[in-house]
């Protein structure tokens, strides 16, 4: 008689399909999208099948390449598809909000529904169609979608968070200023299967019920080949990287310099990115007479090469959640300098250690620029700060965060086979 005993398990990864969702990727650059593109491509590199969905207006690819085979999808129709009526409250919406601290309550639940409500219906409907293993939103919009979605089946939900939560869900200055969006945001929070989050504090800051749900998934950094850090040429140079918005606070990092300049004239500023305030810190650097020695350099693909050429990387932020100019610059060898009150700067950067963190009390610019002045008189200290930088990353190299992910997703788990 035939053997009618089992066949022995066949151990090995689960390969799973997966649908990252995120509302805009179209030529975006910014820290979440990268975050989210590098990790979707690591994760296909593992065998497991991806998928990216947006919701947005603009017909562009991605900033950042994708792995072949990894696919996108824009969820959102063409604007010129939409029905008249839509393309109305999308202007009144725009209007009301732009003119108004707080609009009537009635009317905020309909503009909420009408900007809100084409994204998880057609993530519903994308999510019943294709039927993932598991759907990894990033940031609070998205979240909110695959919250209210409902594809007729278990689905598997995570939230990724990428900010210090206090300013994802109480800051009115982020994302929709809708008070009625901001009250949702946690409510559908115990939806979500998982809430990742970038650091052990930020998992502290929910209630006891959704701090359960919660894991530290930081983002991956890359070391950097001791070759290079070894031929690095570190000049009388200060660069800083990151959007040119608000929280960035280049305008105080802009003011630290024309308070010493004067003392260091071999030295330059390099301010790498691109955003909404570039025209006024152009006036700003032009009426400060730094015209030459403080310069708005835009977007570069090799910014390797400025943390290697840096001797400073100057990040005076007001917040942050796990700041990748930060991580980049700490694995490249370059101290950082930030404020001691910064999230995520102050996780990353051990005052003394590898960096220097800024008094927050008293004169921010006279703080900031008394940091600098330190550490630009003092190469020795630079170098012994720098040598840090490298070893205090080495727990955020890429395999490590990405098994992280597989383990998170379900990856890990064995399955059985014949």
């Amino acid at each position: 008689m035939p053997d009618a005993s089992p066949a022995p398990a066949v151990s090995g990864p689960r390969r799973l399909k997966l649908c990252f969702v995120i509302e805009k990727l179209a030529d975006r650059s910014g820290g979440a999208e990268r975050v989210l593109i590098e990790t979707a491509n690591a994760l296909a590199d593992r065998g497991h099948q991806v998928e990216l969905l947006s919701h947005e207006f603009r017909g562009k690819p991605p900033f950042y390449p994708l792995r072949f085979g990894v696919v996108h999808t824009n969820l959102r129709p063409p604007r010129v598809n939409r029905r008249r009526i839509r393309r109305h409250f999308d202007a009144l919406r725009e209007s009301l909000h732009a003119r108004f601290k707080v609009v009537p309550a009635p009317l905020d639940r309909l503009l909420w529904l009408s900007k809100n409500g084409g994204f998880w219906r057609r993530l519903e409907r994308h999510l019943a169609a294709n039927r993932p293993d598991a759907v990894i939103a990033f940031m609070p919009p998205a979240i909110t979608a695959l919250a209210l979605a409902e594809p007729g089946y278990p689905v598997r939900r995570l939230a990724s968070m990428h900010n210090a939560p206090e300013q994802d869900f109480h800051n009115p200055a982020r994302w929709d200023p809708s008070p009625l969006d901001r009250k949702r945001r946690l409510a559908l929070m115990p939806r979500m299967d998982r809430i990742l989050v970038l650091l052990p504090e930020y998992r502290d800051w929910y209630p006891p019920a959704l701090r359960e749900k919660a894991v530290v998934m930081p983002n991956a950094v890359t070391p950097v080949a001791p070759r290079l850090l070894k031929r690095a040429g570190r000049g009388p140079l200060v660069i800083s990287v990151g959007r040119l918005a608000t929280v960035k606070r280049h305008e105080l990092l802009i003011d630290a310099w024309a308070r010493i300049g004067a003392e260091f004239p071999d030295w330059e500023l390099r301010i790498f990115g691109t955003g909404p305030l570039e025209a006024a810190l152009k006036a700003r650097i032009e009426q400060a007479g730094l015209g030459g020695k403080v310069r708005l350099m835009g977007h570069t693909q090799h910014i390797m090469k400025q943390y290697l050429a840096a001797s400073l990387l100057a990040h005076p932020a007001e917040f942050e959640g796990f700041p990748l100019a930060v991580t980049e610059a700490l694995a490249a060898g370059l101290p950082v300098v930030g404020f001691e009150d910064c999230s995520g700067v102050n996780r990353l950067v051990r005052d003394g250690e590898n960096g220097l963190l800024v008094p927050a009390a008293g004169d921010r610019t006279e703080n900031f620029a008394a940091a600098l002045t330190g550490l630009m008189r003092d190469e020795t200290r630079r170098r012994s700060l720098g040598a840090a930088g490298p070893a205090s990353m080495m727990d955020y190299t890429p395999d490590k965060v990405i098994d992280l992910w597989e383990d998170v997703l379900g990856a890990q788990q064995m399955e059985a086979g014949t």
